[in-house]
């Protein structure tokens, strides 16, 4: 039979009641690991009134948080669930967690568990942060021979995370180990941009980990996020150059998919719209009157209306007009809607037909879109607004130097000639 830690004063009615009232409760250890118990009275002895179990855990730098969780049967008879005797009330501690104990034994997995909750109900990438999360905290938590889900936030260290940026950076997921030539047999540059991919890709894959660790500390599930809060982002990761297409390489492109795919590319390029955003376009969400299409189904959550040039409207019109409302504008040869990674087959294939380089993917016509329209010189908000961007930051990263531009106007201007490539002047 298990044995219920000892505290004399604590354990009969009798005990208790000679004791003084007071604000801070009288503890006791409960057996179980990081929570005392303890008992508080705030009436005078005899009075008619029930203490109370109180709970209690060491939150670090001197402080800690307690809970009050039942009454003690002081005055009247336990009945095991609001009142309880010390031995109900230390078994309670071991089995229907407190608060306190929550928080004290909270896991990874549960961090996990209610971070993916939050996002499927306020996200659409709840299920790319499940594997994400699976990998670079589960099982990176699992590389000492312990079961990483099973970790008690708690009690991780900054210790534990100091290697973690070395760790993700030389552990990709097997579904992400890509075939590719091996970066030392290249020269010394090709070693280089994959060392930067992998930066670039740890840097995103930190933000679903801090997220999804910070979401306990917001929800007070733990108390401390000393133990990654150093995690800082790989510097020098940004996309040194964007990849689009020009009009001729769009025709080749086009030209050289399958029909079913080739309808797909072509709203690409005339919506900027995400693969994503593509595949659940449905034909009631194109007004012909309007010269719109509307994306219902954003990575933001926040839907969005698309204004179609006069080449789009005829595109769209010749799509729908043999569709129920509710049916798909883009879906595959055999009628089955395209699936959320099925782009990537087809556009190698077209790719390779098109004699285009490796780097264009289908996420390129989404480039090339936002490309043209800033070259020709629309403003940086109403692209910001067409793509679905909270405001014009990203656009002003990635293309803003292709907008027309008082400053270049101002430097070719006022340069003279040095004769390169022909004679000075």
């Amino acid at each position: 039979m298990a044995r219920t830690a000892r505290a004399g004063y604590l354990e009969t009615r009798t005990g208790r009641l000679k004791l003084l009232s007071r604000k801070k409760p009288y503890w006791s250890r409960s057996g179980k690991a990081g929570v005392h118990i303890g008992y508080r009275r705030r009436k005078p002895r005899g009075a008619d009134a029930n203490g109370s179990w109180v709970a209690r855990r060491y939150a670090g730098g001197g402080a800690y948080e307690t809970e009050a969780f039942a009454e003690a049967d002081d005055f009247c008879d336990a009945d095991g669930a609001s009142v309880l005797t010390y031995q109900q009330a230390v078994a309670k501690l071991g089995s229907q967690l407190s608060e306190v104990q929550r928080r004290t034994r909270y896991t990874a997995q549960n961090a996990i568990d209610d971070y993916l909750a939050h996002q499927q109900l306020n996200s659409t990438t709840a299920k790319e942060a499940k594997g994400v999360l699976s990998h670079y905290l589960v099982e990176f938590l699992s590389t000492d021979g312990r079961d990483g889900g099973e970790r008690v936030l708690s009690e991780l260290s900054k210790d534990d995370f100091a290697r973690w940026p070395a760790w993700a950076l030389a552990n990709a997921p097997l579904g992400r180990r890509k075939k590719r030539a091996n970066p030392a047999a290249g020269s010394e540059d090709d070693a280089a941009e994959a060392l930067r991919r992998r930066k670039e890709r740890v840097n995103r894959v930190l933000n679903d980990v801090l997220a999804c660790l910070n979401f306990a500390l917001e929800n007070e599930r733990i108390t401390t996020n000393a133990a990654w809060s150093k995690l800082k982002r790989f510097k020098g990761t940004e996309q040194p150059l964007i990849r689009w297409l020009d009009l001729d390489e769009c025709t080749r492109l086009t030209n050289s998919c399958a029909a079913d795919f080739r309808k797909i590319v072509q709203g690409a390029l005339l919506t900027g719209a995400r693969w994503s955003e593509l595949r659940r376009i449905r034909a009631g969400d194109y007004d012909p009157s309007g010269g719109t299409v509307l994306i219902a189904r954003t990575k933001r959550k926040k839907a969005r209306h698309i204004y179609l040039t006069e080449e789009g409207t005829r595109g769209f019109s010749g799509w729908i007009a043999a569709l129920a409302r509710e049916d798909r504008v883009f879906t595959r040869e055999d009628g089955k809607p395209w699936a959320s990674h099925d782009q990537h087959r087809p556009i190698a294939d077209a790719r390779d037909a098109a004699g285009l380089e490796e780097d264009v993917t289908f996420h390129v016509l989404r480039h090339t879109y936002a490309s043209i329209l800033v070259k020709a010189g629309v403003h940086l908000s109403i692209v910001a607004q067409s793509l679905g961007h909270a405001d014009t930051r990203m656009v002003e990263k990635h293309y803003g130097h292709l907008a027309p531009s008082h400053v270049a106007q101002a430097i070719r201007a006022s340069l003279p000639r040095f004769g390169v490539g022909g004679a000075a002047t």
